[in-house]
């Protein structure tokens, strides 16, 4: 019978998606223009109709109305701005598909010469924009960040003419980046631009969108047509002379000129790609930062449903079981499941019952495969791993990854990552670094794989195993250990719960514990029927979860002045935190620099420590300029919603569940500030020793710390990096990349051409290549083997030390025993030849 009514549903869905809408039209935001370029290439080369769609375009007017077309199903699908998420709040049933501008456009223009020289500037004067409060809201946001109230201005009604900038009917322009800078350039004039994401508000723009009734009944139809336009957009910017001359031939209803369409389409690159290099990606949390803004403009007043706004059926699809996989389940009927019976809140075994926070992710995954776990009862973990070896438990509901495991299970993809942290007596004082727990007994879980990492990692911890964690914390209370390791959740929760005013969490370790479902291994399927029953679990109902086991009380009556000197504070102590970590450098550099030693050894021992203190100096500067970057989003926000908050408290206005929003947006946004933080200090850390990493993950750890520069220059990175596993010091490795990069971004500076890097890595045996590649024509030949020794450099001394190519080179000789050199090359990008500097570091694998 079940079979039966598996063929029927089988044929059910064939039936229906078979039926879905092939002759599709999508309604654009504007007129026609390389704006998008994307699906004009996708169906010029019939990427649309390789899927069996026949799109259409539906042109732009100015009495057009984009979400009403799209929900009175005059076209299918539409793009908009970040204010269709005001749309979805009001209750209009629509869903967001992919965004292709990852950063809005959106911006305030003025004439150069106009005496406008910051935001505050722009009290009392005229802005000419569209009539769309909603519209205006990610500029009305940059303004209120700078006190600037609305009040303040004058609006005019947008004419659409960048001649009114120069005629004087307005001094500031509602335009975009990409468009209007270039139109008054033709005229003869130079803008100045205030652009949203300079002052921490960064916006998609562009976003594809349907009707979810639309989405539920063609979910084919939507993820064809969404990646065969991803796919159009991807050809377009690979190819963007051949698109430009597309477009100005066959739709140019505005009569642009061909280099106003180039113009446009290179100020678009900047501005379409997420951090992994991806068109179209759209994510919860930067959707939840633009609704907290809108929320605290006053633009969203009713809860949002983030799940229900973004599109979710071609994630869904993926995490189809296959005929295979649903076979296995039903030959199985129960799958059989070890768990660690005292370990909570994540689980334990109460009168024969599995609870806690893996018990409630089991019913979900229970219901999501149609088939039923089985828990077999154990008395300690070290006898759930035995009967797991002995394949008589078929999945481990938590669980770490180790290479002994890995003979007898798989691991899906992490579920939940947990801090590790050790606790002790309360009158213990607080560990600064694990070396302070040197000499010191300490008692962990038998069997955990974390004691093996820590035993490995820390040789010098005298670590002890006990049965579990009551054992372990009443050791502490006995004075037989100093204190216990274990998860943060799971040593907060008993202190909480037994040793309150007693034990306490005393130190921290930089690890986490990653947890996953364990499957044993000589049934593969089960690995991927898990992996996309996890995968397919809400983040909401995640949430939900964590919330129910480990909940945090707030005191009703809040202090609200209180809130905004902690805020204070915190940016106070992380700042002189910095000052003083700067000034004990400083003051090791100028001790190193007096002291004087007659030994020639000695002394060129310290003269590479010093140019070492050198080198550290000026990343941290590089480095502080892109924290500051980093940092103008988050801190944006915080002070837009804290005054928020103060004035909906002056106005009696502040709800309980406003507030609670607030509060967490305040803190997610503080979290984000830890994080780099964190990056930052990983990054200066000069003792971690060599291990293996992916060469994507390094390019990215690199850029995200120095991207910020490179993009305030105009300078365009092209990456075609080799996913290639290698073993070295990798802090140091970004160091020289760094080093090098920096040096290419000086040279191209003032260049008034465009401006390009190139990233190159690739293996040869078992060698890697790293080249880095810049289009500054050249570095003269007379001084090229000079470029290495210290103290060289060609800038005035008071832009630059000489020693970060120097330092460079020893690092990658010294430390990764591999090869830095540079040359000049000539190289083709895009049919253009260009000329440049070449870096090429040769490293071993292994």
């Amino acid at each position: 019978m079940k079979k039966i009514v598996l063929i029927l549903l089988t044929f059910f869905y064939s039936f229906l998606y078979a039926n879905e809408k092939s002759d599709i039209s999508i309604q654009l935001m504007w007129h026609d223009q390389f704006q998008f370029a994307g699906f004009y290439m996708a169906k010029e080369k019939g990427f649309y109709k390789n899927t069996g769609l026949n799109v259409s375009f539906h042109k732009y007017t100015a009495k057009t109305n984009l979400t009403n077309r799209v929900l009175t199903k005059k076209s299918d699908f539409g793009t908009g701005s970040s204010s269709l998420i005001i749309d979805k709040s009001n209750g209009k049933e629509i869903v967001l598909i992919g965004s292709i501008f990852q950063s809005s456009p959106l911006m305030l223009l003025a004439l150069a010469n106009s005496r406008i020289n910051s935001l505050e500037d722009i009290k009392n004067k005229r802005i000419m924009t569209v009539n769309n409060k909603q519209r205006f809201a990610t500029l009305q946001a940059m303004l209120a960040s700078k006190n600037v109230s609305t009040n303040e201005i004058t609006f005019v009604e947008h004419t659409f003419d960048v001649k009114d900038l120069i005629n004087n009917n307005t001094d500031f322009v509602q335009a975009y980046t990409t468009n209007e800078p270039f139109l008054l350039k033709e005229l003869g004039y130079e803008a100045r631009i205030f652009h949203p994401k300079d002052y921490g508000f960064d916006f998609y723009e562009e976003l594809i969108f349907t009707s979810k009734e639309f989405a539920q009944n063609n979910p084919t139809t939507v993820r064809n047509f969404y990646e065969a336009s991803i796919k159009g957009w991807e050809y377009a910017f690979d190819n963007i002379n051949e698109t430009a001359k597309i477009i100005f031939e066959n739709y140019n209803p505005q009569n642009k000129s061909l280099e106003s369409l180039l113009f446009e389409a290179k100020e678009m690159k900047k501005l379409v790609y997420n951090k992994d290099g991806k068109i179209g990606p759209i994510t919860k949390e930067k959707i939840a930062l633009i609704e907290n803004t809108y929320r605290v403009m006053g633009l969203i007043e009713k809860p949002l449903d983030i799940d229900d706004l973004i599109y979710q059926e071609h994630i869904k699809s993926k995490n189809t079981l296959t005929k295979k996989e649903l076979q296995i389940l039903q030959e199985m009927k129960t799958i059989k499941m070890c768990i660690d019976p005292s370990w909570m809140p994540f689980e334990s075994i109460e009168d024969g019952k599995h609870i806690g926070i893996s018990a409630d992710f089991i019913k979900l995954i229970e219901n999501k495969i149609n088939t039923k776990i089985e828990l077999i009862p154990t008395k300690s973990w070290s006898e759930s791993l035995e009967l797991g070896k002995k394949r008589l438990c078929d999945i481990f509901s938590l669980i770490m990854p180790t290479e002994d495991r890995k003979l007898f299970l798989d691991f899906t993809k992490p579920y939940l990552e947990i801090p590790v942290v050790v606790a002790s007596k309360l009158n213990n004082p607080f560990v600064n670094t694990i070396s302070d727990l040197k000499g010191k007994q300490l008692a962990i879980v038998k069997d955990y794989a974390y004691a093996n990492i820590l035993k490995y990692k820390y040789p010098y911890l005298n670590i002890i195993e006990v049965e579990n964690i009551e054992e372990g914390l009443e050791k502490i209370q006995n004075d037989e250990v100093y204190g216990f390791i274990g998860s943060l959740g799971t040593v907060g929760y008993h202190i909480q719960k037994e040793y309150i005013g007693q034990l306490k969490i005393s130190g921290k370790f930089e690890e986490t514990w990653s947890l996953s479902i364990g499957t044993r291994n000589d049934i593969p399927q089960l690995k991927s029927i898990f992996e996309k029953a996890i995968n397919s679990i809400e983040n909401t109902k995640k949430q939900a979860i964590l919330n129910n086991w480990i909940s945090v009380n707030y005191e009703r009556g809040f202090d609200y002045n209180l809130l905004f000197k902690i805020i204070a504070l915190i940016f106070i102590i992380l700042f002189l935190v910095f000052l003083i970590y700067r000034q004990v450098l400083l003051k090791k550099l100028n001790e190193n620099l007096r002291k004087k030693v007659a030994d020639e050894i000695k002394k060129n021992n310290e003269q590479n420590q010093v140019m070492n203190q050198q080198a550290k100096l000026a990343a941290m500067g590089e480095m502080m300029g892109n924290i500051a970057h980093q940092w103008r989003q988050p801190l944006s926000l915080i002070t837009i919603t804290a005054t928020g908050m103060k004035f909906k408290k002056e106005l009696n206005s502040l709800d309980d569940k406003e507030f609670d929003d607030c509060i967490d947006q305040i803190v997610t946004s503080a979290k984000y500030l830890s994080n780099t933080i964190d990056d930052f200090r990983n990054f200066l850390n000069r003792n971690k020793p060599a291990f293996s990493f992916k060469t994507k993950q390094l390019v990215s750890k690199t850029l995200n710390l120095i991207d910020a520069q490179f993009k305030n220059n105009d300078i365009e990175i092209v990456l075609n990096v080799k996913d290639v596993e290698i073993t070295t010091h990798e802090n140091e490795l970004i160091q020289v990349l760094i080093n090098i990069l920096n040096n290419a971004k000086d040279a191209l500076e003032n260049k008034d051409y465009e401006k390009l890097i190139l990233i190159n890595i690739y293996e040869e045996k078992n060698s890697v290549f790293i080249q880095i590649q810049d289009n500054a024509k050249g570095i003269d030949e007379k001084i090229i083997p000079k470029v290495f020794e210290p103290y060289f450099t060609t800038k005035h001394q008071t832009q630059g030390t000489g020693i970060g190519l120097y330092m460079s080179k020893q690092m990658v000789h010294k430390t990764m025993k591999g090869n830095l050199k540079v040359e000049n090359n000539s190289f083709i990008h895009e049919e253009k030849e260009y000329k440049g500097a070449l870096f090429t570091i040769e490293l071993n694998k292994n």
